[in-house]
């Protein structure tokens, strides 16, 4: 009996240990594609390259390592889901200073689309600057066309957490396309997107669970993610993609789920 109890311990110290100090220190990218024979033939080699919730707290190690990833990967689009803050640090013009390097230093063959997350909103005056600084288009419940390689565009619609504002109005436009894709920062609003006919959406926020139990997912649920937590969900006609993130809320801990970034190619 006390051999099991003494493993048990033992476990669970090691999986403490290992959330602690090793998991959040890995950087995994996760591929996907997103197919869809309403995309355009010409997006087919077209690379998008997202990363989520980095919540910086002066760990300019880890942007160092993101940034050369992420450049690594020569992305055509770079899509950032929100939360380049975190709540629970105290920013000075130092950090402010390092977050523009690092944004300035990740290129993008095209553009370089952001949305607002939720610890934006706090902060919002200093993260508008910082990207308008780093040739970050802003997508504030607002939509773009993007061209690649032909006159047929798809849409490419921001929408801030909880505004559902005029949807129907980022759907309208005067040029032709067929395909919707929507950046969000809360998966959850995937619920309230699919009312509209918009063909996927990529999202963050839910940190991929923080804890992520082998053939169950995520099990820590937060605001703005109760109802999608993990990496890909079918929802009707939609499909929601969810990157698990850079950073961490109060504490430095994720067991069996790595910060990662996400890259998607297109495929009709």
């Amino acid at each position: 009996m006390k051999k099991i109890l003494f493993t048990i311990i033992l476990l669970i110290i090691l999986l403490f240990l290992y959330g602690s100090y090793i998991e959040p220190n890995r950087l995994k990218i996760n591929e996907y594609e997103i197919k869809n024979e309403l995309i355009p033939s010409s997006f087919n080699d077209l690379k998008i390259v997202q990363f989520s919730d980095l919540l910086y707290d002066k760990d300019n190690k880890k942007l160092d390592i993101l940034k050369k990833k992420i450049n690594k990967l020569k992305p055509d689009i770079i899509i950032f889901t929100g939360n380049l803050f975190n709540n629970e640090y105290t920013y000075k013009d130092e950090d402010v200073n390092n977050l523009k390097d690092f944004l300035n230093n990740i290129n993008a063959e095209l553009y370089k689309y952001a949305v607002i997350g939720n610890n934006d909103k706090k902060l919002i005056d200093t993260y508008k600057d910082i990207l308008y600084e780093t040739d970050f288009i802003l997508l504030d419940n607002q939509s773009t066309l993007l061209f690649y390689k032909d006159e047929t565009p798809i849409n490419i619609i921001g929408i801030t957490d909880n505004n559902f504002n005029d949807i129907n109005s980022l759907l309208q436009s005067d040029i032709e396309y067929n395909y919707c894709l929507a950046i969000t920062n809360k998966p959850d609003n995937v619920i309230k997107l699919n009312e509209y006919n918009i063909n996927a959406v990529i999202s963050g926020h839910s940190l991929g669970g923080i804890i992520n139990i082998p053939f169950y997912g995520g099990i820590i649920k937060m605001e703005g993610s109760k109802t999608y937590i993990n990496s890909y969900y079918k929802v009707n006609n939609t499909d929601l993609y969810i990157s698990n993130g850079l950073g961490y809320k109060k504490f430095n801990f994720r067991l069996f789920n790595a910060p990662s970034i996400n890259v998607y190619r297109f495929s009709n």
